[in-house]
C-alpha cells in the first residue's frame, strides 16, 4: 500500500476493483440479492420435514352441555384445560418439494450469474474511469511540458527582440501563448480532480475521501490493430455470465411450471396426534388427568383436486408463458452479448489504425514545430506564424494521447471478454 507525502493513500486499479465488491451499491443489492435466494433454497428444502405444532386451550363453559372429559349430561359451570401435540409428513405432494428445490437452485444459480455480471459491469467502469484519471493527469503533463517550453522560447524572443532581430508583437504574441497554456494547465488540472472524484465514486469511497491514483506506464508496442480476432466471440459465450444467467432463468421458468402441475396430484400425508384435557368436574389431580386423558391418533390423509374454479389451468397457461417469455430473453442476451463483443472487437480494430495515423501525424507535426520554433529564433518566421503550428501540435498531442487511451480501454474489453484479468 502506498501513499503520498501527505499520508494520502495511493490507489492502484487492483486495490480499487477490490474496494468496490465491497462498497458499490449496486454489487452491495446484487449480493443482497444472491443471499435472498440462497435462503429461498434452503427453506426449500426444508418443505421435506415434518411439521410439529402444539396447541392449548383454556375454556369455562355453562349451561346444559356434555363435558367431553367425563361425558355426563351437566348444568353446571365448568371449567377445562385441552391440550394437543400435532405432527403432519407429506408423503406424496405430486413432487410440488423436488420442483421447488430445483426451482429454487435455479434460482440461486441465475442471482450469482447475476451478481457476477453486475461485478463485471462496475469492474469495466472502473477501469474506464482509472484510464480517464491517468488521461488527464497525462494532459496534464503534457501542458505543464508545453508551458516550461513556451517559457524557454519566450526568454530566447525577448534577447532576439532586444537584438532588434524580433518585434516587440512577436514577444508579446509569445506571452499570449503562455498566458493561454496556463489556462489549459488550470483546466487539466481541473479535469484530473473530476476524474478522480468520478473514480472514487464508483468505487464506493465516501464523498468525504479524496483519493489518488499510481501512475501507469502504457506500452504502444502492445496496441496494435491485429491483436484479437474475432474468435473471442465463442470464447466469450462461455466465459462471461450473462448468457448463464439467462439459460439459469429458463430452467427455473420449466420448474416454476412443474409446481404448478403438481397441483393437479393428490397429496397424502402421515398424521399424528398426541391429546388430553382436564376438567374441574373430576376429583382426580390435575397431573393425573392429564395422563388419564391421554388421546394418541395415528393416520393418513388424501387430498384429491377435482375442481378448483379452471383456476389451476389457468396458472399453467401463465407458467407456459413465462417459460416462452424466459426463451425468448435468452435469444435476446445472447444476441446482445455477439452485438456488444462483434462492435468491441469492430472498435478496437478501428481505435488502433486512428492511434497509428495519429502517432504519424504527431511525429510530423512535432517536427515541424521544431523547425518553426528554430526559424522564430532566427527570425525567420514571426511569432503569429509560430502560433499557428503550435496549436496544431497542441491539438495532434491532445488527439494522441486520447486516442492511446481509447484504444488500451478498448483492448481491455476484448481481453475481458476473453476471460482475462483486468490488470495493467
Amino acid at each position: 500500500m502506498c501513499h503520498t507525502a501527505s499520508g494520502q493513500k495511493i490507489w492502484t486499479l487492483e486495490e480499487c476493483l477490490a474496494f468496490a465488491q465491497t462498497h458499490n451499491l449496486q454489487i452491495q443489492q446484487a449480493t443482497l440479492f444472491q443471499d435472498k435466494s440462497r435462503v429461498q433454497l434452503h427453506a426449500a428444502k426444508n418443505f421435506f420435514l415434518p411439521t410439529v405444532n402444539a396447541r392449548v386451550r383454556s375454556a369455562g363453559n355453562w349451561g346444559f352441555l356434555i363435558d367431553p372429559s367425563t361425558n355426563e349430561l351437566s348444568n353446571q359451570f365448568n371449567f377445562g384445560n385441552q391440550a394437543a401435540l400435532n405432527f403432519n409428513l407429506n408423503l406424496f405432494d405430486g413432487f410440488a418439494s423436488s420442483s421447488q428445490v430445483k426451482l429454487r437452485r435455479q434460482q440461486m444459480a441465475a442471482a450469482t450469474y447475476g451478481h457476477q455480471t453486475s461485478s463485471n459491469a462496475i469492474s469495466l467502469d472502473i477501469v474506464y474511469a482509472f484510464l480517464q484519471v491517468l488521461l488527464s493527469q497525462e494532459q496534464l503533463a503534457n501542458s505543464k511540458l508545453r508551458a516550461a517550453y513556451l517559457v524557454e522560447q519566450q526568454r530566447k524572443v525577448r534577447m532576439q527582440a532586444e537584438k532588434g532581430i524580433l518585434s516587440k508583437r512577436d514577444l508579446l504574441s509569445l506571452q499570449s501563448q503562455v498566458a493561454a497554456e496556463d489556462l489549459l494547465t488550470v483546466y487539466a488540472e481541473n479535469n484530473v480532480e473530476q476524474a478522480l472524484f468520478t473514480l472514487s465514486q464508483v468505487i464506493g469511497l465516501p464523498i468525504t475521501e479524496t483519493m489518488a491514483v499510481k501512475p501507469v506506464e502504457i506500452s504502444d508496442q502492445e496496441l496494435t490493430p491485429d491483436l484479437m480476432s474475432e474468435e473471442v466471440l465463442t470464447v466469450a459465450a462461455t466465459v462471461l455470465p450473462d448468457l448463464k444467467a439467462a439459460q439459469a432463468r429458463v430452467e427455473a421458468a420449466h420448474y416454476a411450471w412443474q409446481v404448478g402441475r403438481a397441483t393437479y396430484k393428490p397429496v397424502l400425508a402421515l398424521t399424528a396426534q398426541l391429546a388430553t384435557r382436564t376438567s374441574n368436574y373430576k376429583t382426580e389431580r390435575f397431573e393425573n388427568q392429564i395422563l388419564d386423558n391421554l388421546n394418541r391418533r395415528v393416520g393418513l390423509s388424501l387430498n384429491v383436486p377435482l375442481f378448483s374454479r379452471f383456476q389451476m389451468q389457468s396458472t399453467d397457461q401463465l407458467a407456459k408463458l413465462d417459460i416462452e417469455a424466459a426463451r425468448l430473453s435468452y435469444q435476446q442476451v445472447n444476441q446482445e452479448l455477439n452485438g456488444k463483443v462483434r462492435s468491441a472487437f469492430l472498435n478496437y480494430r478501428a481505435a488502433a489504425k486512428k492511434y497509428q495515423a495519429l502517432q504519424l501525424q504527431y511525429g510530423v507535426i512535432g517536427e515541424e514545430h521544431r523547425y518553426a520554433a528554430k526559424m522564430l529564433e532566427l527570425g525567420g518566421i514571426d511569432a503569429v506564424e509560430y502560433s499557428i503550428t503550435r496549436s496544431r501540435l497542441i491539438t495532434a498531442q491532445s488527439e494522441l494521447v486520447q486516442a492511446k487511451y481509447d484504444c488500451f480501454f478498448k483492448q481491455q474489453m476484448l481481453n475481458f471478454y476473453q476471460g482475462k484479468p483486468l490488470a495493467f
